[in-house]
């Protein structure tokens, strides 16, 4: 029985090389799938400049004070000039699913806001920043940060036809009357959703 289970394993292996070297595109498509569940993001502040702070803050979800649960955000490790987080500790759960990594985004959207507020910078005042991670990722947080009041420019995203059409879809909500998206974090997305039956 050991011998057969042997037998099928070593063909089993057999046929996925077989299908990577035949196939490029399926390494591809695995390696894009397991980033997409190891899905990390950064934001680098790069003006005005900032102190670095070492070793890293470490920033856990809150305790809503309405129902005693956490929010539903990853932790964030703030190093003053930049601000990381990854789905890396959920990778198994959360699978590919991007919410809580994008409500954690908005989180740190809202930390820049504060941190520039805290800092004197004014609303005028040109702000630069940068992304680094998932592709995903770095829409949301454009999605976040094109939405502010303040004047922050992100000096390595190209948001390109994908950009387009999102700002189309944004004008075509807002002129039906249901106006612009809030602005981050929106609360009501940081609390945890439980299912439940009924009509």
């Amino acid at each position: 029985m050991a011998e057969f289970s042997s037998i099928t394993n070593d063909l089993a292996h057999k046929a996925r090389e077989a299908m990577y070297e035949d196939n490029p595109l399926q390494l591809h498509q695995d390696i894009q799938q397991l980033w997409w569940h190891w899905a990390d993001f950064t934001l680098h502040i790069l003006s005005p400049i900032i102190d670095v702070i070492t070793p890293p803050l470490v920033i856990y979800p809150e305790v809503r004070s309405t129902s005693q649960e956490q929010e539903f955000v990853y932790r964030i490790n703030d190093y003053g000039n930049r601000l990381m987080t990854s789905k890396a500790e959920d990778m198994f759960e959360a699978g590919m699913s991007m919410a809580k990594l994008y409500n954690t985004i908005e989180k740190m959207i809202a930390l820049l806001v504060e941190r520039l507020k805290s800092g004197g910078v004014e609303e005028e005042e040109e702000v630069r920043v940068a992304f680094d991670g998932h592709l995903l990722c770095q829409r949301k947080a454009f999605e976040s940060i094109i939405n502010l009041t303040h004047n922050v420019i992100v000096i390595n995203f190209e948001p390109g036809d994908w950009g387009e059409l999102y700002l189309q879809n944004i004008k075509r909500i807002a002129d039906r009357g249901y106006g612009y998206p809030p602005l981050a974090p929106r609360t009501t997305l940081l609390e945890k959703y439980t299912p439940k039956l009924g009509r």
